[in-house]
């Protein structure tokens, strides 16, 4: 379950192959099908991870659940979900 009351998404994405380096998908009603149209299926419910994955809407990927990353497991504000993924993707000034 996510401990943030709001739908919001963080991400890094490449431009020109439009694939997510990494995007953090926060929100208690969402919901992801990992290998869809599988015998494998298995539904993720709430704040999930995807990583080097397809921007599109209906592109097969499988995520992980925030719960299961250490850094964002316990985030309580947007803000703290920002802070945390700048530190986690190693984003620095130059």
């Amino acid at each position: 379950m996510t401990p943030i009351a709001t739908i919001f998404s963080i991400g890094l994405m490449f431009r020109d192959n439009k694939y997510h380096l990494v995007r953090l998908d926060f929100g208690e009603n969402l919901r992801h099908i990992n290998y869809a149209n599988t015998e494998h299926s298995v539904v993720i419910y709430g704040s999930h991870a995807h990583f080097n994955a397809p921007s599109g809407k209906y592109s097969p990927k499988n995520v992980v659940p925030i719960g299961n990353i250490s850094e964002f497991k316990n985030i309580k504000k947007i803000r703290d979900a920002l802070i945390e993924f700048i530190d986690y993707t190693n984003i620095k000034k130059k």
